[in-house]
């Protein structure tokens, strides 16, 4: 994806990963894809900010020390609502998240392993 944002400190980018629009049975479920796009938690890592993972937390956890540190390219899951979402004018892209590197709870080696209620 090109013109991704250059996140700034601790911030990262991240692609959430699309939604299926026909069911397994050839529905179309198009309708339900906005709905769905607040219950996936799994996206993309498009960029990360120059200390994130790097740097300590409030609570004093140093990221810098973890053995798995998420970088561009790796799929991961993060809570619901999270991040400002952002999308290029005039594009017709889906959105981005533009996040806190905390907001990253876990890495993901499928992403299509995984999936949300609507997928079911």
């Amino acid at each position: 994806m090109s013109n991704v944002p250059i996140p700034v400190g601790w911030k990262v980018v991240v692609k959430p990963k699309k939604g299926k629009t026909t069911s397994d049975g050839g529905i179309d479920v198009s309708a339900t894809v906005e709905a769905e796009e607040h219950l996936v938690y799994i996206g993309e890592l498009l960029a990360l900010g120059e200390q994130a993972f790097c740097a300590r937390t409030k609570g004093g956890i140093d990221m810098a020390a973890w053995n798995a540190k998420p970088q561009v390219g790796d799929f991961v899951m993060y809570p619901p609502y999270s991040g400002m979402r952002i999308r290029r004018a005039g594009e017709d892209e889906r959105f981005l998240l533009l996040m806190n590197d905390t907001d990253i709870v876990a890495l993901i080696d499928d992403p299509d392993a995984y999936y949300s209620w609507i997928d079911a």
